[in-house]
C-alpha cells in the first residue's frame, strides 16, 4: 500500500517527474480545455450587444453615404446660371425621395460666379442606444 503523499511528491508530480507510488494517486491532466457555460452566456452577451450597436447605427451610415452620393450628382448637374434657391429646391427633392431628412440650416451652397457650385452639408444625429445612453454622430458632406 502506498503512504500518503507529501507536497514535494505533488509538486514533482505535476512538474512530469512522477514516482511508482503516485503515478496510481492522481491522474494526469489531459490537457482538454473548453468553454464553460458561464464563458458561453457571457460571449453570446457581447455578440447581443455588438449586432445591436450595428442595427442602430448602420441607417445612419447608410443615409451619410446616400447623401454624399445625392450632393455631389447635385452638384455636378447645376449649372451656373441656376439660382442657389433652385439648386437648393432641387436638392431637397433629390432628398425627399431619399427620405433622408437633413436641417436646412446645415445646407450651404456656394456659387462662385460661372465656375462649379459647391454644396455642403453638415449635420449631427443622435442615436438612442440603451434607455439613456445616446450617441452623437457628425456628419459632413460636400459635392463639387
Amino acid at each position: 500500500m502506498c503512504n500518503p503523499m507529501s507536497d514535494e511528491q505533488a509538486i514533482r508530480i505535476y512538474s512530469g517527474q512522477r514516482s511508482g507510488c503516485a503515478r496510481s494517486l492522481i491522474t494526469r491532466h489531459s490537457g482538454e480545455a473548453g468553454l464553460s457555460f458561464v464563458g458561453a452566456i457571457f460571449w453570446l452577451l457581447i455578440l447581443v450587444f455588438v449586432v445591436a450597436f450595428v442595427v442602430k447605427v448602420m441607417p445612419s451610415y447608410y443615409d451619410y453615404w446616400s447623401l454624399k452620393n445625392i450632393v455631389s450628382q447635385q452638384a455636378q448637374q447645376s449649372t451656373p446660371e441656376e439660382s442657389a434657391a433652385q439648386i437648393r429646391r432641387d436638392l431637397d427633392a433629390r432628398l425627399e425621395v431619399a427620405m433622408i431628412h437633413i436641417p436646412q440650416k446645415g445646407i450651404q451652397i456656394e456659387k462662385a460666379g460661372a465656375g462649379p457650385v459647391l454644396i455642403t452639408v453638415h449635420y449631427d444625429k443622435i442615436v438612442p442606444l440603451v434607455g439613456n445612453v445616446s450617441l452623437l454622430l457628425h456628419f459632413d458632406a460636400a459635392g463639387h
